[in-house]
């Protein structure tokens, strides 16, 4: 029987692991993303590297301008515990089919083993400590049993409320959270919520009790809205191609703003019902309303953080 003789072994170490999941399923993503990442400098922005799926689900990344040499380490223990010198990258993450809005993540390379979602507040559902999470874009084909809620979030100039943060609480815990796109649209997606006796008596009794087609619940509102925070260059907000990407952390780290329930600005909206089956659409109501109806605006006004 012939033996092999190894001449010689060449180690290869991967810079950065990233994993992603659907914030309103919980689902780990792969199938349609694009992960594009480069140094943090004006003069080498143009050179990227793109992180690609494995069989685990996992993106790696095998090449990183600037780190030529750390790839070629042995990777054990010892490589990791003399700290290679790190560099600052931006990741760039799209969604080619459209389901999820796009963003930017600044991160520091190398990383060991799956870069873990440190800094963001609890995402709904089924958060995973070493995923990063993916917000619905407006475009979004709705998936069944799902719940729903919309709006075009704008200013009271009427200029749209780009990257503010709309989050929806039932009893207290988060049910869903969205993102506006540039344009101020944006769509929360989550799973439909457990069915209650009667949502507007306390305690129930077995003569409140309602259908299943009648359920609904009282949605507690809140927005995060900075916007100073995307008005500078990289890596706060990068501009590819027309297209504005914010950096996902500016995003979630935005202070709360107020949400108008009328065009005035002289009442804030802070809940809302949500009906089974039903999109809940969030609209301000008009300066000059019906004598015998409310008339609504075709957006939400919200104001920026104080």
């Amino acid at each position: 029987m012939t033996s092999l003789i190894l001449i010689e072994k060449l180690p290869l170490v991967a810079p950065l692991g990233l994993c992603f999941h659907d914030a309103a399923t919980g689902e780990r993503i792969i199938d349609g993303l694009k992960i594009s990442i480069y140094p943090l400098t004006g003069s080498t922005r143009k050179i990227r590297n793109d992180a690609l799926p494995n069989r685990s689900g996992v993106f790696v990344l095998q090449n990183a301008f600037g780190l030529d040499n750390f790839k070629n380490g042995a990777g054990d223990a010892e490589f990791w515990a003399n700290n290679p010198p790190r560099k600052t990258y931006i990741a760039e993450v799209s969604d080619a089919e459209r389901r999820f809005q796009p963003f930017q993540l600044t991160l520091e390379l190398p990383v060991k083993g799956i870069y873990r979602w440190e800094n963001a507040p609890p995402s709904s559902p089924n958060k995973t400590a070493a995923s990063i999470p993916l917000y619905s874009a407006p475009t979004r084909k709705i998936l069944n049993a799902m719940s729903v809620i919309r709006a075009e979030l704008r200013q009271a100039d009427r200029t749209p409320a780009a990257f503010a943060v709309l989050e929806a609480r039932f009893n207290g815990v988060l049910a869903a959270r969205g993102i506006a796109d540039r344009d101020g649209k944006i769509v929360l997606i989550f799973p439909t919520l457990a069915p209650q006796s009667n949502p507007f008596a306390s305690p129930p009794t077995g003569a409140t009790n309602v259908t299943l087609a009648e359920q609904q619940w009282i949605l507690d509102l809140s927005v995060k809205y900075e916007p100073q925070n995307f008005q500078s260059s990289p890596p706060i907000a990068a501009e590819i191609a027309g297209e504005i990407l914010p950096d996902l952390r500016r995003v979630l780290a935005q202070s709360n703003g107020k949400i108008w329930a009328d065009a005035a600005q002289t009442e804030e909206l802070k809940t809302a019902v949500l009906r089974l089956g039903r999109e809940l659409i969030l609209r301000s109501k008009a300066e000059i309303a019906s004598p015998t109806e409310v008339v609504h605006t075709s957006s939400l006004l919200v104001s920026p953080a104080a």
